[in-house]
């Protein structure tokens, strides 16, 4: 499920950028460090280099900077990596990940809520709830 909104979200963000949405620009990964860095080499092998890569979580990130730098690319100043979950390994690696944020703790809290009022049979005005959440620049991108 998440997998999935986060690539909703992808394809929303171009429409409402009036940019047409190219399944050619998509590697599909199991979550893993290994898998991110086939499908880097995978994307690299099929088509153009791209400019700018979007990891699912900051481990597949990890895995697709690794995957560059075995080809001999320098991230940022050839591709530039993002990653998503701000997570320790966005500090561990070089150069250091720029990644979303996302409030954790009010994650927890807010479903707690939820979880309360659902097994008390309470009404729920809403059960989508949307958090902030920010981007945390760093060297990966320029």
């Amino acid at each position: 499920m998440n997998g999935y909104q986060k690539f909703k979200g992808y394809k929303d963000a171009l429409a409402s950028g009036g940019q047409t949405f190219d399944e050619s620009l998509i590697a599909i990964a199991d979550y893993t460090y290994d898998s991110a860095m086939e499908a880097v080499s995978q994307l690299l092998d099929e088509g153009d280099k791209p400019t700018a890569i979007f990891s699912a979580t900051d481990e597949m990130a990890l895995g697709v900077i690794h995957g560059l730098q075995d080809r001999g690319l320098s991230v940022p100043d050839d591709v530039e990596v993002v990653g998503f979950d701000n997570t320790r390994l966005a500090t561990m690696v070089r150069p250091t990940l720029t990644t979303v944020v996302q409030p954790m703790y009010d994650i927890g809290a807010v479903s707690m809520r939820l979880l309360t009022k659902f097994m008390n049979k309470e009404d729920v005005a809403e059960e989508i709830v949307v958090l902030p959440h920010s981007l945390e620049y760093r060297n990966s991108t320029k």
